[in-house]
């Protein structure tokens, strides 16, 4: 009997032992970004057991401040980081490029927008899908919110910002309605008929219809070749010193062959493949 006890603990403490020894690694920003960072978190832990990859989308912004802040070991950004932002104690690399889609209603007759209706319909200058060649229906504008990475990428690229006091702000209309993730424009756009969103282009599914810009559809293709102009990189932010050899290896992954396979696979654009 003692010595069934004695296997018993010991087997509990080989037990505790393995629970404390995992490992988990906390990364966190982009909505965009996520969508495929949890494919390569899964990915990952399937291999490594003894290393929890944590993906939480909360924004491009609010995951730069989080590894500032020290709340998480990497940061995922879909806008470029600012040098002030690195202020020279972290480090961003490139992990893939994205395109930002615009996306309306599938019953939606309208098939590609110009540069200058795009900006009018953000700036409440149209209002209404009749005066492009759409139906006589009033729109409905949808944005993401001031921390997404999507919306800094989209605006400062479509030069609807605007200088005050000093600070680069938005310039799009009042009126417009702001969610705060690819999913919930995708909701809204699929199930109204007046709606116009954008969203990343790995997030584009059979519920909407993506449009083409100045006459060129959004595929991993034309951003590749430059054709298809509404880009922007996917970004991971980490600490230059310091950081914990699971991050670094988790990184080292990302960048490796077997997720740029699996990157490409979800219509995004690999960085071996970018120059």
């Amino acid at each position: 009997m003692l010595k069934t006890v004695i296997r018993l603990l010991a087997l509990g403490v080989c037990i505790s032992f393995s629970v404390q020894a995992k490992e988990t690694v906390t990364v966190v920003g982009s909505t965009s970004v996520s969508h495929i960072m949890d494919v390569l978190a899964d990915t990952y832990s399937s291999t490594h057991k003894d290393t929890t990859i944590e993906v939480q989308g909360i924004g491009s912004t609010a995951g730069i401040n989080a590894v500032k802040q020290g709340a998480a070991e990497i940061g995922m950004s879909s806008r470029v980081i600012s040098s002030a932002e690195l202020d020279g104690n972290y480090k961003a690399i490139t992990i893939a490029h994205d395109g930002i889609a615009l996306v309306v209603n599938k019953a939606n007759p309208v098939t590609n927008l110009t540069r200058e209706q795009l900006i009018g319909i953000y700036q409440g200058k149209i209002t209404n899908w009749k005066s492009i060649n759409g139906k006589d229906l009033d729109m409905a504008v949808v944005s993401r919110e001031n921390a997404s990475g999507s919306r800094f990428s989209f605006e400062h690229f479509m030069g609807l910002t605007k200088q005050v006091s000093g600070f680069t702000v938005s310039n799009i209309s009042p009126r417009v309605l702001v969610v705060s993730t690819n999913g919930m424009v995708k909701s809204l756009v699929s199930r109204n008929e007046h709606a116009i969103g954008y969203v990343s282009l790995g997030s584009v599914d059979d519920s909407v219809k993506a449009l083409s810009y100045d006459n060129v559809l959004p595929t991993a293709a034309n951003i590749e070749s430059g054709e298809y102009k509404i880009a922007r990189p996917f970004l991971l932010m980490f600490k230059q010193k310091g950081l914990a050899n699971d991050a670094q290896q988790f990184i080292k992954f990302v960048l490796s062959n077997q997720a740029q396979s699996i990157i490409k696979d979800k219509g995004y654009v690999a960085i071996d493949k970018k120059a």
